[in-house]
C-alpha cells in the first residue's frame, strides 16, 4: 500500500500509527478471494491464497473480511489473520473487520 493510502482512514476506531505505517512494499492488500459453491471446502480458497503470497516481499497481508460470513472468517484466523479494527471499506458498505497477517515470521 502506499504511503499516501487514505484505507485505514476508513477504520472506525483509529488504531497505532506503527500499525498504520506503509512505504509501498510493506503491506500487500488482498482484495478479493471467493470460492464457487460447488468447490467450497475442499481447500481451494486456502491453495489460492498461498499462490497469490508465494512470491511477495511484502511484511504482512490485509484484508477485509465481513463478519457474517462465518466460514471465510474461520479460515482467515486458521492461516493466522487477527482482526484488528472494523471499517466501512467504501460508501456505503456494510461494516467489516479489517485483518492482518504478519508474513515475517511464516517465511514469506
Amino acid at each position: 500500500m502506499s504511503p499516501s493510502t487514505g484505507w485505514w482512514d476508513r477504520l472506525i476506531t483509529p488504531v497505532d500509527d506503527e500499525l498504520r505505517r506503509e512505504d509501498g512494499r510493506r503491506t500487500f492488500g488482498l482484495m478479493e478471494l471467493a470460492v464457487r459453491v460447488p468447490w467450497r471446502r475442499l481447500g481451494v480458497a486456502r491453495r489460492m491464497h498461498e499462490a497469490v503470497l508465494a512470491d511477495t516481499t511484502a511484511e504482512r497481508v490485509l484484508l477485509n473480511a465481513r463478519p457474517d460470513v462465518k466460514a471465510a472468517q474461520a479460515a482467515y484466523r486458521s492461516w493466522g489473520y487477527r482482526k484488528v479494527g472494523e471499517a466501512h471499506p467504501w460508501e456505503g458498505a456494510v461494516l467489516h473487520d479489517v485483518m492482518v497477517l504478519d508474513l515475517r515470521g511464516s517465511g514469506g
